[in-house]
């Protein structure tokens, strides 16, 4: 998600706004009489698809963008959050995030997102705005779903259904509206959600350039027809966490980069399918890609090698918090 715009229209927002900006990690701009026009700044980020939190009346936050608002279906998160904090209203983008952004930052100030679209008040999420871990690899696929759903049409789910029956979606096994719910590369007529279980370890030599890595990890996903969307983290060994290649690849797939120790990777040498009596002579463990891959619970795909880089995909029960995975460079 880009860095949202947030911003205040008066000093009685100030502090709300303050608190808001910190939890996205954005700026705060304080706006209105005496204090500088938000009418061009909000514009200029709903053009350019950035979220917009306004700590504003609601129907100022729409006079604000006003004859600029498109169609739905291309519009960024334009929430409207009160002045005490305690109501958070999603007015624009609810299908690209706003529903979720606005319960997030309710949660955040003990307060109320005034979610009213419909799928959101009858489940507590719609298909288009899945919780964290899950990515939709079909959405011109949702809006029918939806729409179905709301007639009385039950889901028939492949894969883990929990996480949707929990959100109060009818599950059956003789539903008429199909998803599935995989690492696989999605059917293109077909509801795909892809959970962000698999972790992709690396290792490499200090030579390897960032474009042998992102080929080495998009062959070893296409071969094995998993999703590259399915990908949660990307995993190496601690003293790799400065090399360039990696950090770009990171950035490539959109993952964040995570490390473990050389006694931490020790600890899955009974495990690994492909030990090297070289690695282990050279840097004192017998592998790096598999022994990060195993981190995440199972070994999905073996150690692949390119001229300087190896490797291995892991696959999670359910989908990984990167925060809690090895640790941040």
């Amino acid at each position: 998600m880009k860095t949202p715009l947030v911003f205040s229209m008066s000093p009685k927002g100030d502090e709300i706004a303050r608190h808001v900006a910190q939890l996205l990690g954005s700026p705060v701009h304080f706006l209105g009489p005496g204090r500088g026009s938000a009418g061009e700044m909000v514009r200029t980020a709903y053009a350019g698809r950035v979220p917009i939190v306004g700590v504003c009346a609601a129907g100022l936050m729409i006079r604000l963008i006003g004859p600029d608002i498109g169609e739905k279906a291309d519009e960024p998160p334009v929430l409207a959050v009160s002045a005490d904090g305690k109501v958070a209203v999603p007015l624009l983008g609810i299908h690209r995030g706003a529903n979720a952004l606005a319960r997030w930052i309710a949660d955040m100030m003990r307060g109320t997102a005034a979610v009213t679209s419909t799928s959101d008040t009858l489940y507590d999420f719609s298909l288009a705005d899945p919780p964290p871990g899950y990515v939709v690899a079909t959405p011109d696929l949702v809006k029918p779903a939806m729409a179905a759903l709301l007639k009385g049409e039950k889901l028939k789910v492949e894969g883990p259904s929990g996480w949707l029956e929990l959100a109060g979606y009818p599950i059956a096994g003789d539903g008429a509206l199909r998803i599935v719910v995989s690492e696989e590369v999605a059917e293109e007529a077909t509801l795909h959600v892809h959970p962000r279980t698999l972790v992709a370890g690396v290792g490499c030599t200090s030579a390897v350039g960032a474009e042998e890595v992102i080929s080495l990890i998009e062959k070893t996903l296409a071969d094995h027809r998993l999703a590259p969307q399915a990908l949660s983290v990307l995993a190496t060994l601690e003293t790799k966490k400065s090399h360039p290649a990696l950090a770009a690849a990171a950035e490539h797939f959109g993952v964040p980069l995570r490390v473990f120790s050389k006694r931490e990777i020790e600890k899955e040498r009974p495990r690994l399918q492909t030990p090297s009596d070289a690695v282990d002579a050279a840097i004192g463990v017998a592998g790096v890609c598999e022994a990060v891959a195993l981190k995440a619970g199972q070994l999905l795909v073996a150690k692949q090698n390119s001229a300087q880089a190896t490797c291995a995909i892991g696959k999670a029960e359910s989908p990984i918090d990167a925060a809690r995975f090895g640790r941040p460079v």
